[in-house]
């Protein structure tokens, strides 16, 4: 492994210049000159220097651990995070603990555990419903450290109007608006005239419907309806004529219409019954038929968190960020001739 000393020696200086060169946060009474620092930073990377953070957080006697509360579950777009988070945190040399739940009792459990853990920084999931009690413990924390980042607040919860009250904490997230423009933009491309969405119905993802209806009617389409029952697919497999478009606003809402419609003899795609997921779940390119749906950047969330949360811990701004999502078009909307697209 490059040491101080190995750059040191190369570049031809003081250990303790190459030292306070390379300090994210140096001492405002111990500045190197930007040509010097520039220069030795150039070095470093081209040595593979990478920095004993655990050592510089002791020296302020401090941990250098950054804890991650994530959910519980055990799919793609989880998977990819905590890939994502280990591969930036690994990169920069930050150990990690992560904590996984899938309640508020457990949400509430890890959040008071926070003052006997040595850590630097929080990445989080809020949980589905998350309480006044817990809103205020996030705040103050951010209010306190500075050095929380919280993901995927809109679509993680049940609450409408959460990401604004905690706006002064920095979020990362998804576009989820964007990706249900996307679907109405590929559903309308395709011909479709009649539009219908439909939701998960322990608690909807408002704002991608919000997108995908919006889309629909700024084109001069009446407002979709919502479809959510079996009565409303079965009775939308026995409509002839226009072309009928159908958004789910999470794939495992769109497996249960490929099933309910696949009891009367309808594959979507096939005829003029289209329909686009979204989440890019693994059982959606396995699916009779596969599905077109809104791909999650998961992975580029997770290298993204870590980046604005080590900034964060030595002591910079972070504005809150979406991530923009991509159609995957499969055969639920007709793709039958390849095996998919991405857009």
């Amino acid at each position: 492994m490059v040491s101080l000393a190995d750059i040191a020696c190369e570049v031809k200086l003081n250990i303790s210049v190459v030292s306070r060169a390379l300090n994210p946060n140096p001492d405002r009474h111990a500045v190197v000159k930007k040509e010097t620092r520039e220069m030795i930073r150039e070095v470093a990377k081209r040595m593979g220097y990478v920095p004993n953070r655990t050592a510089s957080f002791n020296g302020r006697k401090s941990s250098a651990t950054i804890l991650c509360f994530l959910p519980r579950g055990s799919d793609r777009l989880t998977a990819d995070l905590m890939f994502g988070i280990v591969h930036a945190a690994g990169r920069e040399n930050f150990p990690l603990n992560f904590f996984r739940g899938e309640n508020s009792g457990d949400f509430a459990d890890f959040i008071n555990s926070l003052s006997k853990l040595e850590h630097s920084g929080l990445i989080t999931f809020p949980p589905p419903a998350l309480g006044q009690e817990m809103r205020q413990v996030l705040k103050t924390y951010h209010e306190k450290r500075k050095t929380i980042l919280m993901l995927n607040v809109s679509s993680n919860t049940v609450r409408e109007g959460l990401v604004e009250e905690l706006m002064d904490i920095p979020q990362l997230g998804i576009d989820e608006y964007y990706g249900g423009q996307l679907a109405a933009e590929h559903l309308i491309s395709q011909g479709c005239q009649r539009f219908y969405y439909t939701y998960f119905q322990s608690y909807p993802i408002h704002v991608r419907i919000k997108g995908f209806c919006d889309k629909i009617t700024a084109a001069g389409f009446p407002a979709p309806a919502a479809a959510v029952s079996p009565e409303d697919f079965a009775a939308l497999c026995k409509e002839t004529g226009s072309r009928t478009g159908i958004y789910a606003d999470r794939d495992i809402q769109a497996l249960n219409v490929l099933t309910l419609m696949a009891r009367h003899g309808v594959i979507p795609g096939e005829k003029n019954i289209l329909l686009v997921g979204n989440d890019d779940k693994q059982q959606s390119a396995y699916s009779i038929p596969t599905l077109t749906t809104i791909h999650q950047p998961s992975c580029e969330e997770g290298v993204l968190a870590v980046e604005k949360l080590i900034r964060m811990i030595y002591g910079q701004s972070e504005k809150s960020e979406l991530l923009k999502p991509h159609l995957v078009v499969r055969q639920s909307s007709g793709n039958f001739g390849e095996e998919y697209k991405i857009y």
